[in-house]
């Protein structure tokens, strides 16, 4: 009985001595997650099984909470929206290109002022698209429809309409969102897109555009022909006074000179003079005869000696006049002929400079009066049969996309302030 006694008690004592081997294991395991667990009292909870229930349970309902509020929530409505609001909108498109047909002027006038035809095309290419996003096409657009009864009515939803006191500044942010504008860099051919709320009023919208846009480069155009005709009108003014001015000058000296023209007045002067040199030799002639039968007091040869005398005196003066020497009161042919030659030269060459502007003004009256700039669509603006704005599934992606990184984010702040309790 006594050998019994002793083995229980030796049993006992053998099982007291496992139980504190395990507890001191469990003491050293905890010991050692401690040391490897984040140091947070939840944590600390956690692994000794009394966790924060209460404020666990608040953090989580708010975490529910923002889920619903910047995830569910809007994308519920985004997809009632796009289900049972939205307004759809059609889009009208059309291709055109710019081309030029102002002929190229003499670059002897214009090369300071005149762009090469390329150039130009792509200079015009820019002001358009430049136009087409500017307040200058909405007040010209208002002047020929009611942007506001377009895109403002009731039967489209609020977060498409135009609201009915819009400013301006509003009206052109409004425009920008409903039309596209692009370029092909190589061809040049510009496609144009304009969304409204009815096929019939997209192309329309797009029939204004392609007719205001024309209007505004030629328009620009037509300012430089403007000032290049000023120009050109000065010219023939200034050339019609030279002109004008050299003929009287030409009338004076034929007045003062008596000589109209020299080529008839040196013929006039040498046939009179030959006839006198005649009339001298003759009479010569007729006195050596007489001078042999009659005394040399004889009345006859006085006579003919005074009528020698005035002929010689005739045909020297003739004489001087085709190429004498000129005094400061008369002058010679030869003199004369130099003045005449210097004065028909620089007429002729001012009527020429005057047939030259007047021609030039002729040409740029006729390109004046002409369309210089052509926006020519060589398709049709489109009739759209179906809509296709809005990009349902694409807006309803990015939707998603928004609200998940808010979501995301709000969530994130909640676990970092939870994180920051702990």
């Amino acid at each position: 009985m006594k050998d019994e006694n002793q083995l229980i008690v030796k049993t006992e004592a053998a099982s007291v001595i496992s139980r504190s081997q395990k507890m001191a294991a469990a003491l050293s395991s905890y010991a050692r997650a401690l040391t490897f667990e984040n140091r947070s009292r939840r944590n600390l909870y956690r692994l000794a099984g009394l966790a924060p229930r209460a404020r666990d349970r608040v953090f989580t309902v708010l975490l529910g909470i923002i889920f619903a509020v910047t995830f569910v929530l809007p994308m519920v409505g985004s997809l009632g929206y796009y289900a049972l609001m939205v307004s759809p909108g059609y889009v009208s498109e059309v291709r055109f290109i710019v081309r030029s047909s102002a002929p190229i002027l003499s670059r002897d006038r214009y090369s300071t002022s005149t762009v090469e035809p390329k150039a130009k095309i792509v200079q015009d290419t820019a002001v358009l698209l430049n136009y087409l996003g500017s307040p200058s096409i909405i007040q010209d657009i208002q002047k020929n429809i009611n942007l506001k009864e377009v895109f403002g009515r009731k039967d489209i939803d609020v977060f498409s309409r135009l609201s009915s006191d819009a400013t301006q500044d509003e009206i052109l942010e409004y425009w920008k969102d409903r039309h596209s504008a692009s370029v092909n860099p190589k061809s040049g051919i510009v496609e144009l897109k304009v969304t409204a709320f009815t096929p019939e009023e997209a192309r329309r919208l797009v029939d204004i555009v392609l007719r205001l846009s024309e209007a505004q480069i030629n328009k620009l155009s037509s300012g430089m022909w403007h000032d290049l005709l000023v120009s050109a009108r000065q010219d023939v003014e200034t050339a019609t006074s030279e002109v004008a001015a050299l003929r009287g000058q030409l009338r004076d000296t034929q007045n003062r000179t008596g000589v109209f023209d020299i080529d008839l007045s040196a013929e006039s002067l040498i046939a009179t003079l030959t006839r006198v040199e005649s009339d001298i030799a003759q009479l010569k002639s007729r006195r050596e005869a007489l001078s042999l039968s009659l005394d040399k007091n004889a009345p006859q040869l006085a006579d003919m000696d005074r009528r020698l005398t005035a002929l010689e005196e005739q045909a020297q003066e003739l004489g001087a006049k085709v190429a004498g020497t000129s005094t400061e009161t008369s002058g010679n042919l030869a003199d004369f002929s130099r003045i005449f030659d210097k004065l028909n030269l620089e007429l002729k060459i001012a009527q020429n400079k005057l047939e030259s502007a007047i021609r030039e003004l002729e040409k740029v009256k006729l390109v004046s009066s002409l369309q210089l700039v052509y926006v020519d669509n060589f398709t049709e603006p489109t009739l759209p049969d179906k809509s296709t704005s809005p990009n349902v599934p694409l807006a309803l992606f990015l939707w998603f996309l928004l609200w998940a990184t808010i979501c995301s984010s709000a969530c994130g702040t909640v676990l970092a302030i939870r994180n920051k309790l702990d």
